[in-house]
């Protein structure tokens, strides 16, 4: 028997305890249903990186000396580039200017390169013309160093270019001209996708008699939004298509495919991200109750 004079044990509180109860009973049988209408914890903003004055100053004086040894490499290449050219039977004002066309164009293969760098294709095509231009910028720079080029120092004649070398020569002036037109256009199709869309239109046929004049042509679907609603669908299944296979579905040229797939994927980073900023109402973060019925807070 139970001494009355004992000290009580501390007994739980009834109330309190059926309250878990019934919250643990809510979270076992609705699961979903409990977590959209318990209170959310809002994300913990990430602090944006902070740079100091000096990291700043230390890469602009990095930039400055990379600036400076770029100058100075395309001014020693200037000489020998320019013999050739002349080597070469080229009018000697245009000589004098055959240097920016082909390291010129290694520059701005590199820059291009940087900026399609989330298109492999386009990247690679990029990096293949700087390696292309800097091997002949080379060879051509070695066969000056050889004597090749440059007139005899005692006759002053100049002899005659192995045809291979002019080959060289001449093959470089139509390159400039071909791969820095293709690469600008490559780069206005990344940053302006829209303005060279490719238009892919039926063959017009001729009125027919028996047509009325009233009736308007019959016009199909567009065949690049049906890309687009095909490639996402697709992600949504969890199925990536190539460029080529998104192609033939939607009856459209790689090309256009790989702008369709570009903004398929943007529109789902930026759809993301917007996602992730949610609303909160008294330090309180309001979850989407998935019913179509609004937030719940």
């Amino acid at each position: 028997m139970r001494d009355p004079n004992e000290r009580a044990i501390d007994a739980p509180d009834p109330i309190e305890t059926d309250a878990k109860e019934r919250r643990r009973l809510l979270s076992r049988l609705w699961p979903s249903r409990w977590r959209r209408i318990a209170p959310v914890k809002p994300p913990r903003p990430v602090p944006a990186p902070v740079r100091s004055r000096w990291a700043i100053v230390g890469v602009g004086v990095l930039g400055a000396l990379v600036l400076a040894i770029v100058a100075v490499g395309l001014h020693t290449a200037l000489g020998p580039l320019r013999d050739t050219a002349l080597a070469a039977h080229i009018e000697p004002a245009a000589a004098r200017l055959y240097w920016i066309g082909v390291d010129g164009l290694i520059v701005i293969a590199i820059i291009a390169a940087m900026i399609l760098r989330h298109d492999p294709t386009a990247r690679r095509y990029a990096l293949t013309i700087v390696g292309l231009f800097t091997v002949a910028s080379g060879v051509l720079q070695y066969l000056h160093g050889l004597g090749w080029t440059t007139p005899n120092p005692v006759s002053g004649v100049m002899p005659p270019l192995p045809w291979g070398v002019v080959a060289v020569v001449a093959a470089l002036v139509i390159g400039t001209i071909f791969c820095g037109t293709h690469l600008f256009v490559y780069v206005l199709r990344q940053l302006f996708p829209r303005v060279l869309a490719d238009r892919s239109g039926t063959p017009t046929e001729e009125p027919s008699g028996d047509r009325m004049e009233d009736e308007p042509p019959a016009e199909g679907p567009d065949p690049n939004e049906v890309a687009r609603l095909v490639y996402a669908a697709c992600l949504d299944a969890g199925v990536k298509l190539s460029r080529a296979k998104l192609a033939e579905v939607g009856q459209i040229s790689e090309r256009q495919a790989g702008y369709v797939k570009t903004d398929v994927e943007i529109e789902r980073v930026e759809a993301a991200r917007a996602a992730m900023q949610v609303p909160s109402i008294n330090g309180k973060a309001l979850v989407l109750n998935g019913s179509g019925s609004g937030a719940t807070p």
